[in-house]
């Protein structure tokens, strides 16, 4: 279809990116009943690298949106959940992380192409206008808010843009004028392998803190197809300073880690190695300006230490979206009257992204996060369902 010498699409409200973040914006700006345009560059479903855990906010996200989206996610037949995560600090000693008996997961495992699948399912069409395919080719400020053009010619004119187009967020670029420094995001590599051995019934998460130089991160996820997700990464300056080859490490550990090989010994590597980058920069960059904000990964909002992502993402969307509705309603998108979005960000997630950066500083100090690790070892198992509950359902 040509777009020459067709009128703008005109929309209140415009989201750039269907992924978690955008979905959940999406949804709750339907539930508050604002019609609005969503754009994605992808068609649905669609795969997405990532390590298929889904923790903590999704959770929140999810049950703060819709009870029955909730219960459908936990029914949903290729998606699982385990009531156990074990971080293994060393060779010797572990924290379990459990929930309660009474609860239903402390961690879920989905494969993004299935998971963003089921969000973009739950989009509500009578208030969320889709187009999907097409991407943004430029994007700028106007006297009327913000003009998008998109690969395919159409234009948009929409007072207000939402940025939910992850890490290498052309909102976050073009507006914001942001640029994501090195030392605020991970690095990751990734691969599927079928034929290992799970470690227990319960599905439980394997992660581990692996020292090369640096402290980087190890895990594994079982899948509902049988396969399990093999992951490996840490902050990208460092792994670029110390010249890791991730590929190499995360075989290495396969082949000869003693507390990993003997699962992976039938194990086969299905299709190829995937990187992609966690960016965790959210104290230091704008999220909100003239006629937009920022969402998900486009604000930075993962988690240094455990590297998650796509919960707090969610979480994000929805504060984002009770913002829009107050920018409708008094008929202002200026920066002054968006500026409050950041603080309710920070309000909601500050002191855990910011525990999170002292644990990932304290990391790099082998002996001593061993030693404080072991400490309150007690503590943290004991007190695990109390902290999850807080920032969970």
């Amino acid at each position: 279809m040509s777009f020459e010498n067709q009128e703008p699409l005109l929309t209140d409200v415009c989201i750039v990116g269907a992924g978690p973040a955008g979905a959940a914006t999406s949804i709750r700006l339907s539930q508050l009943k604002i019609p609005h345009t969503i754009i994605d560059k992808a068609v649905f479903p669609r795969d997405k690298t990532c390590g298929d855990g889904l923790i903590l906010y999704a959770y929140k996200a999810l049950k703060t949106l819709d009870e029955d989206l909730f219960q459908a996610f936990l029914e949903h037949p290729k998606i699982l959940h385990s009531k156990s995560i074990k971080l293994h600090i060393n060779n010797d000693h572990y924290i379990n992380f459990k929930e309660t008996e009474d609860r239903d997961s402390i961690i879920s495992y989905a494969k993004r192409i299935d998971f963003d699948n089921f969000l973009v399912e739950n989009l509500n069409k009578k208030y969320a206008n889709t187009i999907f395919g097409d991407e943004v080719k430029k994007i700028i400020h106007t006297e009327n808010g913000v003009a998008i053009t998109l690969k395919s010619g159409q234009s948009i004119q929409s007072k207000l843009v939402v940025g939910a187009d992850g890490i290498q967020s052309v909102v976050s670029r073009k507006l914001a004028k942001n640029k994501i420094p090195k030392d605020q995001m991970s690095t990751f590599i990734n691969a599927y392998y079928s034929g290992a051995d799970i470690l227990s019934e319960d599905l439980e998460a394997e992660i581990r803190v692996h020292y090369q130089k640096m402290p980087l991160f190890f895990y594994v996820f079982p899948l509902s197809d049988g396969m399990v997700n093999v992951s490996l990464g840490g902050n990208a300056s460092d792994i670029q300073k110390h010249n890791i080859n991730l590929k190499e490490e995360l075989e290495t550990i396969l082949a000869r880690h003693p507390k990993v090989k003997d699962r992976f010994v039938n194990s086969k590597r299905e299709g190829n190695w995937r990187g992609w980058g966690i960016p965790y920069h959210f104290f230091n960059q704008k999220v909100s300006g003239n006629c937009f904000l920022l969402v998900g990964d486009a604000a930075g909002l993962a988690n240094a230490f455990y590297k998650e992502g796509v919960g707090t993402g969610m979480m994000s969307g929805i504060i984002c979206a009770n913002k829009v509705k107050e920018c409708l309603d008094q008929n202002d998108f200026s920066e002054s009257f968006l500026k409050d979005y950041k603080l309710r960000l920070d309000n909601e997630f500050g002191k855990l992204l910011k525990f999170s950066k002292r644990s990932l500083r304290l990391a790099y100090r082998r002996k001593i996060f061993s030693f404080f690790t072991k400490l309150f070892k007690p503590y943290v198992e004991r007190k695990t369902p109390e902290l999850v509950k807080k920032r969970s359902y």
